[in-house]
This record gives C-alpha cells, sequence and structure tokens, in this order.
C-alpha cells in the first residue's frame, strides 16, 4: 500500500526536477523563449504550457473523483500500464499529444505567465496530495488519455516521466533557436 510519505516524495522529485529546468530557462530571453524552431512545432513557452495543461488535467479528474467517488483500487493491470506508459514516452519517437492536453491553436502567452499558470497547478497537485486520504492513494484518480486509469502514486510517475521527455524537447528547441 503507498504511504502519503512515498507519494509526497516522488512529488518532491518531480517538483525538484522541474525547478531545476526553470532556473535553467531563466539566461533566455522572452523572444528566444517563444521563438518555434520550425512552422509546425513548439516553442518553449508552448512545451510549458502544455505541460501546464496536462497536468490541470490530472488535477482536475482526481478532484472531480474525489468529489464525486466511485474510484477503486487500481489493479495490478494499472501497475504494468503506467510502466509501459513511461516506457513508452522515455522512447525517442514523437508522439502527438493527445487532444485534452493540446495546447490552443495560435496560442498567444508569455513564458511568464505560462510558468505562473504551470506553478498554481503545481500548488494545486501538492495540496491534494497533502490532503487525500492515505486509504484510497491507491485508487483510481488519474486517467490517462491511452492508457486508462492509475493510482495516483502511479500518476505522479508518469508525470514525472512526461516532464523528463520534454526536457529534451525544451533542450532540443534552445538548441535550434539559441
Amino acid at each position: 500500500m503507498a504511504t502519503r510519505k512515498e507519494l509526497l516524495a516522488a512529488f518532491d522529485k518531480m517538483e525538484n526536477e522541474r525547478q531545476q529546468l526553470l532556473k535553467r530557462l531563466e539566461k533566455y530571453s522572452e523572444e528566444t523563449l517563444t521563438k518555434k524552431p520550425a512552422a509546425n512545432s513548439w516553442s518553449v513557452t508552448e512545451t510549458i504550457y502544455h505541460l501546464k495543461v496536462a497536468e490541470l488535467g490530472a488535477l482536475n479528474y482526481m478532484t472531480k473523483k474525489l468529489e464525486v467517488g466511485g474510484h477503486q483500487k487500481a489493479t495490478f493491470g494499472a501497475a504494468v500500464k503506467q510502466k509501459l506508459l513511461n516506457l513508452a514516452v522515455s522512447l525517442p519517437i514523437k508522439y502527438k499529444a493527445p487532444p485534452v492536453a493540446q495546447i490552443p491553436e495560435g496560442m498567444d502567452i508569455s513564458y511568464a505567465q505560462a510558468v505562473a499558470e504551470w506553478n498554481e497547478v503545481r500548488a494545486g497537485l501538492r495540496k491534494q496530495y497533502e490532503t487525500v486520504d492515505e486509504n484510497i492513494i491507491d485508487n483510481e484518480l488519474f486517467k490517462h488519455p491511452a492508457a486508462g486509469k492509475l493510482s495516483v502514486l502511479q500518476s505522479v510517475k508518469f508525470m514525472r516521466q512526461h516532464v523528463i521527455r520534454h526536457i529534451g524537447q525544451v533542450d532540443r528547441i534552445l538548441k535550434a533557436v539559441a
């Protein structure tokens, strides 16, 4: 059974990596961070915004499930799906973001605004993780668009891998535009 301590340790690891990324990005200009390497690709700002959108989806789903109930313990199959999902996002294969995690066409947002919104989502996630009943940490309170339902701890492990994937993307974008 997963514990709150385990959940918060996984979250803190993910948050530390995010803070390291944001610290590295402080030295770049707004122009660099909003520049796309190609017409059909994302800028660093759009990548940050995508991460915010994806994590907001996780927060909203968890909040809704906690309000309405009806969630069950995650199965062994969920653990397998989480491992496969992490493997899939660690491979150097380009995937199109699922519709729920797409960024709006023609989005015009500053890097600072994208980071501020991501900060708000992370604060919301932390609050949920700190207050969720420890007896339901193993319940299916996360739903991935492709893999389906996972436990809270499994969702943090996936979100961490998702951020790591996009850190690589940010590095490639910066190499192309800086």
